[in-house]
């Protein structure tokens, strides 16, 4: 292409149309004020651009960090870009989102003064993506760990156990002494019984897939703990489509799963309270997921795997934030009688059926499980 060409080219273009709307969030400022924002910006904080002109750059910080941060610190460095950083942005909704950012000065010679060119994009996905690697590296190890101790532990129980039944057996019923050795019996079941958790979390059986329908399994977990959830006052309601496709999945961990997710919420209700649980009446592909809790639709498969999304409302107490993070780890429980594995166990289970389980909750508003199932090619 000739020079001419090109400059003709560059003369038509719409340099700021460009920059309105490319994804790139991108925001300028002065050295306090916002004097820019175009579309993506504005999208990813919750804002029309405009409503953003004229505010306080540091009004997008959440309230503590406020005074640590201001954007002088940026305009102090005249000669060249900042490097790539993070920071956190507040939303219109008050959602604190991470953002990784790049900090250009620009002298404008009109204005006679310099601005910092922002930008920025949504680190959310990222930042999740990467704590769920960090824990299937440490259920990795923790797994291995946990399989080698259950084996060397359950070998010395058995042998306790045989002892207490033969002392058992020479003691009559009224003697202390057949007492202690009736508990000491009972502790080595109550041992052996973790131990077959430990297991479970460690090893899990590799699954037995089939075609399933979700509604089916959901009705018949809740069958199975329909006393309890009366006992503790606890209401279940269901919105299922009829259209919604069989999933592709072992039924006996999946039932599993669904178990350890309803008594938790139970347990987070001891007042009493609601179950709410839907299942999606389209099918949802993985690769057009755009975040927790929302995703985009297609109509075909475009050689993509094909899944089910399900979630599972309650009406608790909720998660902090700060336990939230810790849900999936081993060991962690909120539970005063807790040990831990449960959700850790449900993750495995996830993971050997080619699904995945997300939890979002606030403190006090109760919580949301996500399960994210293979759908039935056959129903596709």
């Amino acid at each position: 292409m000739q020079q001419k060409e090109i400059k003709k080219i560059n003369a038509k273009m719409d340099y700021k149309s460009i920059i309105q709307n490319m994804n790139t969030c991108l925001i300028i400022t002065d050295e306090s004020r916002i004097v820019y924002v175009n579309d993506a910006a504005g999208k990813t904080l919750g804002y029309k651009s405009s409503a953003l002109i004229g505010r306080e750059f540091t009004s997008l910080f959440p309230i503590q960090e406020k005074r640590h941060f201001t954007i002088n610190d940026f305009l102090t460095i005249r000669d060249k870009a900042v490097p790539r950083n993070e920071f956190d942005f507040v939303t219109k909704d008050k959602r604190v989102i991470p953002i990784g950012f790049n900090v250009t000065p620009f002298y404008d010679s009109k204005a006679k003064s310099y601005v910092s060119i922002i930008t920025f994009r949504d680190l959310t996905d990222i930042k999740k993506m990467e704590n769920y690697m960090r824990q299937i590296d440490r259920l990795a190890i923790l797994s291995q760990i946990t399989a080698g101790l259950a084996h060397e532990i359950k070998n010395p129980l058995a042998g306790i156990k045989t002892s207490a039944q033969v002392l058992e057996e020479g003691l009559k019923a009224d003697d202390p002494r057949f007492q202690l050795a009736v508990r000491i019996a009972k502790e080595t079941d109550r041992i052996d019984n973790l131990l077959k958790k430990f297991f479970n979390f460690a090893k899990p059986s590799e699954p037995h897939s089939a075609n399933y329908d979700i509604k089916m399994i959901i009705d018949g977990v809740y069958l199975l703990l329909s006393h309890q959830f009366k006992n503790n006052k606890v209401s279940f309601n269901k919105d299922f489509s009829k259209q919604t496709p069989l999933i592709f999945v072992d039924e006996n961990q999946i039932e599993q799963v669904l178990m350890n997710i309803f008594l938790n919420a139970v347990q987070a209700m001891p007042g009493g309270g609601v179950i709410s649980v839907s299942a999606n009446t389209n099918v949802i592909y993985k690769e057009e997921k755009t975040g927790l809790g929302e995703s985009r639709i297609k109509g075909t498969t475009d050689g993509k795997e094909p899944v089910v999304y399900v979630e599972i409302n309650d009406t608790g107490s909720g998660i902090s934030k700060e336990n939230l993070e810790r849900m999936f780890t081993p060991f962690f429980s909120t539970k005063k009688e807790g040990i831990g594995l449960g959700l850790s166990i449900c993750r495995q289970l996830m993971l050997k059926n080619n699904g995945e389980i997300d939890i979002m909750s606030e403190e006090g508003r109760g919580s949301t499980v996500i399960l994210t199932l293979p759908a039935s090619l056959a129903g596709c």
